[in-house]
């Protein structure tokens, strides 16, 4: 994978995660590979599609938990509770 690349991929990481100085710090990093404004817009972007599903899918299974409905977990256990996937 180029570099260019990897960094879209970084920034698009720091907005999932929510690290400003990650996102500084890559957007540069990118700007110096090659990537340009638009770019690095799409790749922040498309994090932030990614960010918004899962906060409204939390959010979501939250309010089933507090009106005491099961939620559905895919995935394997590993501590939480049966079907965490942390």
């Amino acid at each position: 994978m180029d570099s260019k690349t990897k960094e879209l991929l970084a920034i698009a990481a720091s907005v999932t995660q929510g690290c400003m100085a990650c996102l500084d710090a890559h957007v540069r990093f990118a700007r110096e590979a090659g990537a340009d404004s638009q770019e690095i817009q799409t790749a922040i972007n498309i994090a932030r599609a990614v960010r918004l599903e899962a906060v409204t899918r939390f959010d979501e299974a939250a309010s089933e938990v507090l009106r005491g409905e099961p939620i559905a977990v895919i995935g394997g256990s590993s501590g939480c509770g049966p079907g965490c996937n942390c």
